[in-house]
Order: C-alpha cells, then sequence, then structure tokens
C-alpha cells in the first residue's frame, strides 16, 4: 500500500469526495448530529417561544461562552496538529537516513573488497553475500520493530542463504533471550567486517573502516529515534481535554446559533460548520500522530523494504 497521491489542482472534486484516507465519515457523525439538534431547538422554540426563558438558557445569545470555548480548542488543536505533522515529518526522515547510512556502509564494503576479487574470489563472494543477506534482514526487523502492528513482516534477501549456525543463533536471540534483533545482527556485521579485515578480504586501512562502522552505528541511532515516535504517545490529559471539549462544542453550538439564527436553513449549516471544521482537524492530528502505523495516511513501510533490497541488489550488478 502506497501513500494516497492526489493532484488538488486537476482534480479538486475528485479530491472533496475521495472517501480513501479522509476523516470527513468520522466527522459527520457528530456534526450531522449537531446541526440536527439546531433543527429541533428551531421546532421546539415555535411550538413554545417561551422554551429558552423557561429553561434559563436566554443568555446564550451573546456566544461569549462559545467564544471562549472555541478559543480554548483552537489553541489545544494548533498544539496537536504542530505536535502531529512533527512526528510524521521525523519519521520519514528518520527512515531515509537510516535507510541511507546503512546502503552507504554496505557499497563502501563492496568497494573496499573489489581488490581482492582476483585472488580470493570465493571469500569475497560469500563475505558480500553473507552481508547483503544480513543488512536485508537488520532494515527489515528495525521496520518490524517500529511498526504500530508488531506481527507485520517484510521481505528480505534469501535468509537460508545464511548457514544455519547464524539462524540457529538468530531465533534463540529473539525468542529464548528476548534480545532485539536489529542489535544482534549489527554485531554480526561488525564481527564479519573484522574477521574479514583480518583474512585480507577487505584492504582497506583500519582508520578508514572505522567510518564504516561509524555510518552502521549511526543508522541504529536513527533507528532508535524513530522507535521513539512508536513509544511514545500524543499526551493523554490534552487528548482527554480536547475531547471533553469538542463534544460540549456539539450540543452547546446548536443552542447559541439558534438564539441569533431563526432559519431552519441557515441555522444548521452555521451549526455544522464549526464542529465539522474543529472535528476535522483533530481527527487528522490523530492520523498523522502515529506515522507507522496501518492507516491510508501512515508511511509505507513495505516500499522502504523494497527500496532498500532494490538498492542492496544493484550492487551486484
Amino acid at each position: 500500500r502506497s501513500m494516497i497521491a492526489y493532484d488538488e489542482a486537476n482534480w479538486l472534486w475528485l479530491l472533496l469526495f475521495r472517501r480513501k484516507g479522509s476523516v470527513f465519515p468520522r466527522v459527520l457523525t457528530f456534526a450531522l448530529p449537531s446541526a440536527l439538534l439546531s433543527v429541533v431547538l428551531l421546532f421546539i422554540e415555535d411550538l413554545s417561544p417561551a422554551f429558552r426563558e423557561d429553561y434559563g438558557i436566554h443568555s446564550l445569545t451573546s456566544g461569549r461562552v462559545w467564544s471562549a470555548t472555541m478559543t480554548v480548542i483552537g489553541s489545544l488543536l494548533g498544539f496537536r496538529i504542530k505536535q502531529a505533522l512533527g512526528r510524521f515529518w521525523e519519521g520519514t526522515g528518520l527512515l531515509h537516513q537510516m535507510q541511507g547510512e546503512w546502503f552507504d556502509s554496505v557499497s563502501c564494503l563492496f568497494a573496499f573488497s573489489r581488490a581482492t576479487m582476483g585472488t580470493k574470489r570465493k571469500e569475497c563472494e560469500e563475505f558480500r553475500h553473507t552481508l547483503v543477506r544480513l543488512v536485508s534482514l537488520m532494515h527489515g526487523s528495525a521496520l518490524e520493530e517500529i511498526k504500530e502492528d508488531a506481527s507485520v513482516t517484510y521481505e528480505v534477501f534469501d535468509i537460508h542463504g545464511l548457514d544455519n549456525e547464524t539462524l540457529r543463533y538468530l531465533q534463540r536471540s529473539k525468542d529464548e533471550n528476548g534480545f532485539n534483533r536489529v542489535q544482534v545482527i549489527l554485531h554480526m556485521i561488525q564481527v564479519l567486517m573484522t574477521v574479514n579485515l583480518d583474512s585480507g578480504v577487505l584492504k582497506i586501512p583500519p582508520p578508514i573502516l572505522s567510518r564504516v562502522y561509524q555510518t552502521f552505528s549511526r543508522g541504529l541511532v536513527n533507528l532508535l529515534n524513530a522507535k521513539k515516535i512508536t513509544d511514545t504517545l500524543f499526551p493523554f490529559p490534552f487528548a482527554q481535554t480536547i475531547v471533553i471539549l469538542l463534544i460540549f462544542q456539539v450540543f452547546f453550538t446548536p443552542f447559541m446559533v439558534t438564539a441569533i439564527v431563526s432559519s431552519k436553513v441557515w441555522a444548521p449549516l452555521l451549526t455544522f460548520v464549526p464542529i465539522f471544521g474543529v472535528f476535522s482537524l483533530n481527527f487528522s492530528a490523530g492520523e498523522l500522530e502515529m506515522p507507522f502505523g496501518d492507516d491510508d495516511n501512515d508511511l509505507p513501510l513495505w516500499e522502504f523494504q523494497a527500496e532498500m533490497n532494490l538498492s542492496l541488489m544493484m550492487l551486484f550488478t
């Protein structure tokens, strides 16, 4: 599943009525009942003109309470939207940085082993194939780690190309010992690099090779920063306060609008618009706060894995 592509300039009406990825269906469940309530209030006033005085709600015509609560809601929604957009852009940025760091490391190691292709071809090819399989598995495991649904898996290069001892070690590390699989694989890659440096497969001065260790490590740091987004939710007190104020507006706005507007056409419309707007902003922020989920507006993690596999495959051409 890819992110939703749209052309706002050429397909305005299709964009307006597109349901996939839209928050409008959920918003309507709150905006329409609120608009309907305004119509009901107008009919009640037709039947009982003293309705507001009898129940002590005639003072709502000033709209001051409505304006005050809308101001608070606007401030809270502005804060939530800013946080949501920040989390979304940080998430996609960290994934691209992680992919770039790890691919750059593999590319450098391929270049460093080029000089031994003539003298140690078998050892060099074994090193390259093992490296690519481990990096593909590490990248896929990293995406599994930050995914909201941890049961989702991603396509990796032929994992059975690794020897049985390595596969058993990876399985024990995860299932029996509870170790972090990405960290285990990263350590295996670092050991693989060291062993092949000692054996002469990697013909490069150690100070230069140390840069590759650093880029692999920076990729892990980017992963941990991305995991921070998965582990840290939008604070519950803020979310609860926003919901309470929004529900209050659903019932309060019709009373305020019908105290000013007596038209059975304009009253529901003027009630519908602000409720529709604030709920749309709130639900949109909720869609963006967790970019590694399964919603239509979340990042397509499988594409990140496919791009990484394709980039690694390119090194063999």
